[in-house]
């Protein structure tokens, strides 16, 4: 092989991009990635269709897991104290990876004066350990712009994950304070935007 064929070759490998540190992270991409469309607006009704599409079921909020309920229940909470005159909606997923069920939330709110915000949410509140950094960074293409911990909790945020999206990625091992207080626990992905300044 010539040297500019292993050049080349070397070229192509290294920009192919990482593996998902497990099948959730692909089927979570696949869902919320395009949360904004190319002109800039919400593209939250694309979210359902593309969740579905990627092997994730819609469940009745009744019949979800009673943690996670509860954490999109003090989420609409906090929403509408913050903001009485707004509208919120929203749908729920629920995926088996890695033998446990993982739970996918999806959020919109739109103020009275028309900004609005989406997000989309998967809860793998039974996750053991969270993948090692160099994993998630390699999957996800980048270094984080921001990372946080508050003991062995750890946040890890890049913003933007693409134009106008931004990605959280939070572990909270298991009897962690934070999980006592919201009911918080295990890998957490959340992608987010807004619009409509």
């Amino acid at each position: 092989m010539s040297a500019a064929a292993l050049i080349a070759a070397f070229g192509m490998a290294q920009a192919a991009p990482a593996p998902a540190p497990s099948p959730l992270f692909a089927a979570f991409k696949a869902a919320c990635f395009n949360l904004k469309g190319a002109d800039g607006n919400s593209a939250f009704d694309t979210i359902a269709p593309a969740a579905k599409a990627a092997g994730w079921t819609e469940v009745a909020e009744a019949d979800a897991d009673p943690r996670i309920a509860r954490i999109t229940a003090m989420g609409r909470k906090a929403v509408q104290a913050e903001e009485p005159d707004g509208t919120q909606a929203g749908q729920m997923f629920r995926h088996s990876f890695d033998g446990r069920t993982v739970w996918l939330v999806t959020s919109r709110f739109v103020a009275k004066e028309g900004y609005w915000g989406d997000g989309c949410r998967a809860y793998d509140l039974d996750a053991p350990a969270a993948p090692p950094r160099e994993v998630i960074d390699g999957w996800v293409g980048k270094a984080p712009t921001g990372v946080q911990a508050n003991g062995t909790a750890t946040k890890r945020l890049w913003e933007p994950w693409q134009s106008g999206v931004s990605l959280e990625i939070t572990y909270v091992p298991r009897g962690h304070p934070l999980g006592s207080s919201y009911g918080i626990q295990g890998l957490v992905l959340v992608s987010q935007s807004i619009g409509g300044f």
